[in-house]
C-alpha cells in the first residue's frame, strides 16, 4: 500500500488554516500472529470482564441513547 501522498506546502496551509492539524495515527499489525493472538487474549478478558459488571452493555445503551438523540 505504501505511504499516502505528502501534501504540498499549499494544501498544508490551507487545512491549518481551515482549523485543522496532522497527526500520525498507529493500529495493530493484524498480518502479525502475536498481535492477533495479544488482541485475541484482551479480548477475553474484556468478554469475561463484562460478563461480571455488565459495562459493555450499558455502554451500548449509551450510545444508543446518543445516537437517538443525535437523529430526534
Amino acid at each position: 500500500m505504501g505511504r499516502p501522498r505528502e501534501l504540498t506546502d499549499e494544501e498544508r496551509a490551507e487545512l491549518l488554516a481551515r482549523g485543522y492539524r496532522p497527526v500520525e495515527m498507529w493500529v495493530p499489525d493484524l498480518s502479525k500472529a502475536e498481535v492477533r493472538d495479544r488482541l485475541g487474549l484482551e479480548l477475553k478478558a474484556i468478554r469475561e470482564a463484562d460478563v461480571r459488571t455488565g459495562e459493555l452493555d450499558r455502554l451500548s445503551e449509551t450510545v444508543e441513547d446518543l445516537a437517538d438523540d443525535f437523529h430526534s
